[in-house]
C-alpha cells in the first residue's frame, strides 16, 4: 500500500512541477502514468473495495496538485497585520477550492476505473479523456466555475508549442496531454508485463502524438504574420492601489486624480485609448447608472480628456443602478430603502466626448466573493455567506450578451474583459464573434500579493490571444500590465508592484480564427460521448443485474 501512496504523491508532484509559471509542462505527458499504474494493479488484484482505494489514492494525487499549484489563494489577505477573520476567509477559500476540485477529479477517475473494469481497455481509455474534458467544460460554465487547473492551461508559459489552440482552443491541449499519457502508460505496462515484446507500437504512437503537434506549432509560430486591419495607440495605467488599505477608504476624487496624473505622463495627441484596471474608480462610492452620462465621476473623466478629441478612456468601475418596486425586481437586487432596490455591478466603462457612454458588466464572477452560487437553492440553507474582500458582499449583477465597445474615432472594436473572465476561452470568443478585433483586460489581481496568482493569470491571457488571434492589452492594478500580440508573445510589460503607465501600439484583426468560429466544440462532443458511455455502462449493469 505504501508503494501505491508513493505513486499517488509522485503523480501529484508531476502535475505540480508542470504548472505555469514556475514549471515545465512536458511533465504533464507522464503525470497520469503513476495513477494509471495504481488503477491497473488494483484492477488485477483480488482484494475487496478496490474502487474505494483507487478513489482515495487519486484523491491524494489531486489534493497534492491542487494545494501546491494555487497555494497562493491562501494569501488573499492584507500582507501586513491581517486579522484572524481575514486569515480565516483566505484559508476557507483556498481549502474549499482544493477539496471540491480534488473530489471532482477523483470521482472522474473512479468512474473511468469502473468503465475500464467492466467494459475493457478500449472503452475505458476512451472514457478518460472525454470525461476529463466534460469536467473541464463543467468548470467553465457552472456557478462553482474554477477552470484554473484545466490541463490545456499547462502550456501557457510555452505558447510557442500550442499555436494550434487557434483551431481547438485549450480543450484540445487537454485531449493531447491525456492521450499521450495513455499511450506512454500502455507502453510502460507492456514492458512490465511482457518486457520488450509489445512496447514499440504504443511508445512510438505516444511519442509521435507528443512531438508532431509541437513541430506543427513551431512552424505556425515562425510563419505567422500579425494581422493589421488598423492599429491603435494605447496607454495602460498601473496605479498600484492597495486593495485592502486604500481602494475602499480613499475618496473617489483622490483615486480618479491619481489615474489622471498617471495618464498625463504618457498620453499625447496620437493616443487612442487609456485603459485602467478593474474597479479603478471611484472606491468607496459607485457610478450611478441611472444618470450615467451626468454622473459626477464620468463628467470628471470627460473634462480631463476634452483636449484630446480622439481619446477614449476605458476603465473598470464600481457601479450601481436603482429601481423602485414593491417586490424584489431580480435575484441580485438589494433593498436599500422602502421600495428602493439596488443592483451592483463590477463594470467597465468607455468614455469619450463624442459617443454615448458604453458600459459592460462583468459576467464571469468569482464564486463566494462576487457570486452567491445557486442562490435560490443555497441561500435558504446557509443564509448570507459571502466572503468580504472589499466592496460588496452581495452577488453582483451580470449581463447575458457579450457587448463590444466601439467609437467613431477609430476602427477598434474592444472586448472589455474583466480579470477572472480572461480564463474562459469560449466566453472570450463570444466577444470576438460579436465583432471584437482587440481584447482588453482590466484586472486587479493584487489581492494575493506577489505570488504565482497574478503571474498565472497573465500567462492565461496569452491563450486567449492565440485562440482568437487577437492582440491583448492588459491593465493591472499592481501589475503585471502588458501588451500581448496575436502569437501570444508578451511584447512589453510594467513589472509587478510598480506604479506607472505603459505605452504601446496594438494591431487590430477582423479575421476569425477557427476556434473563434467553433468555440468549445470539443467540449460539446466530449459531453455527448461521455453521456453515451455512461448510459451504456448503466444499461449494462442493469441488464447484468436483471440476468442474475
Amino acid at each position: 500500500m505504501w508503494k501505491s501512496i508513493l505513486l499517488a504523491v509522485i503523480s501529484g508532484l508531476l502535475f505540480t512541477i508542470s504548472w505555469p509559471t514556475y514549471g515545465v509542462p512536458f511533465f504533464l505527458f507522464i503525470a497520469f502514468i503513476p495513477l494509471l499504474l495504481i488503477e491497473k494493479q488494483f484492477s488485477d488484484a483480488t482484494f475487496k473495495r478496490k474502487g474505494l482505494r483507487i478513489f482515495l489514492l487519486s484523491l491524494l494525487t489531486f489534493i497534492v496538485w491542487n494545494s501546491l499549484s494555487y497555494f497562493w489563494l491562501s494569501n488573499a489577505h492584507p500582507q501586513e497585520n491581517p486579522t484572524s477573520e481575514q486569515l480565516g476567509q483566505a484559508w476557507f477559500a483556498f481549502g474549499f477550492a482544493v477539496i471540491v476540485n480534488s473530489l471532482l477529479m477523483a470521482t472522474t477517475f473512479l468512474v473511468f476505473h469502473k468503465i475500464r473494469k467492466n467494459h475493457g481497455n478500449f472503452y475505458g481509455y476512451l472514457f478518460l479523456p472525454v470525461a476529463w474534458i466534460t469536467l473541464e467544460k463543467l468548470h467553465l460554465n457552472w456557478d462553482f466555475a474554477w477552470p484554473w487547473l484545466n490541463l490545456g492551461n499547462g502550456f501557457a508559459s510555452y505558447h510557442e508549442c500550442i499555436q494550434w489552440y487557434s483551431v481547438t482552443g485549450a480543450l484540445g491541449g487537454t485531449i493531447w496531454i491525456i492521450v499521450v499519457n495513455i499511450f506512454l502508460f500502455l507502453a510502460l505496462n507492456s514492458y512490465l508485463e511482457h518486457r520488450r515484446n509489445k512496447i514499440k507500437p504504443n511508445l512510438i504512437t505516444g511519442l509521435a502524438l507528443m512531438i508532431i503537434p509541437i513541430l506543427i506549432s513551431l512552424l505556425m509560430y515562425s510563419s505567422y504574420e500579425e494581422k493589421k486591419d488598423g492599429t491603435v495607440n494605447v496607454v495602460l495605467l498601473q496605479p498600484k492601489l492597495n486593495p485592502y488599505y486604500e481602494k475602499y477608504s480613499k475618496s473617489g476624487d483622490d483615486i480618479l486624480y491619481d489615474l489622471f496624473e498617471l495618464s498625463q505622463s504618457a498620453i499625447s495627441d496620437s493616443t487612442d485609448f487609456i485603459i485602467a484596471p478593474e474597479t479603478a474608480f471611484p472606491g468607496i462610492e459607485s457610478v450611478n447608472l441611472n444618470s450615467a452620462d451626468n454622473d459626477y465621476y464620468i463628467t470628471q473623466i470627460k473634462t480631463f480628456i476634452e483636449n484630446y478629441k480622439k481619446l477614449n478612456f476605458i476603465s473598470g468601475a464600481d457601479a450601481v443602478k436603482f429601481t423602485e418596486a414593491e417586490e424584489e425586481p431580480n435575484p441580485t437586487a438589494i433593498e436599500v430603502g422602502q421600495g428602493i432596490w439596488a443592483n451592483k455591478y463590477n463594470a467597465v466603462v468607455q468614455v469619450n466626448n463624442v459617443d454615448s457612454l458604453e458600459v459592460y458588466f462583468k459576467s464571469k464572477l468569482v464564486v463566494g466573493v462576487e457570486l452567491f452560487p445557486y442562490m435560490s437553492i443555497l441561500k435558504p440553507l446557509i443564509g448570507e455567506a459571502m466572503l468580504d474582500f472589499g466592496g460588496s458582499v452581495n452577488s453582483l449583477t451580470t449581463q447575458e450578451e457579450r457587448s463590444v465597445f466601439t467609437n467613431t474615432e477609430n476602427k477598434a472594436r474592444i472586448a472589455p474583459l474583466v480579470c477572472y473572465e480572461s480564463i474562459f476561452g469560449e466566453f472570450t470568443s463570444e466577444f470576438v464573434n460579436n465583432g471584437a478585433n482587440l481584447i482588453s483586460i482590466s484586472t486587479n489581481d493584487s489581492w494575493w500579493g506577489n505570488t504565482q496568482g497574478h503571474k498565472q493569470l497573465l500567462a492565461y491571457a496569452k491563450l486567449r490571444a492565440i485562440e482568437n488571434r487577437r492582440d491583448v492589452v492588459r491593465s493591472a492594478n499592481s501589475g503585471i500590465s502588458a501588451f500581448i500580440n496575436q502569437r501570444g508573445d508578451i511584447v512589453n510589460t510594467l513589472d509587478y508592484d510598480e506604479r506607472g503607465a505603459l505605452k504601446g501600439t496594438a494591431n487590430l484583426n477582423n479575421q476569425l480564427s477557427t476556434y473563434s468560429k467553433t468555440g468549445d466544440v470539443l467540449g460539446r462532443m466530449a459531453l455527448l460521448l461521455t453521456g453515451v458511455l455512461l448510459a451504456y455502462h448503466l444499461m449494462s449493469l442493469f441488464m447484468k443485474k436483471r440476468e442474475n
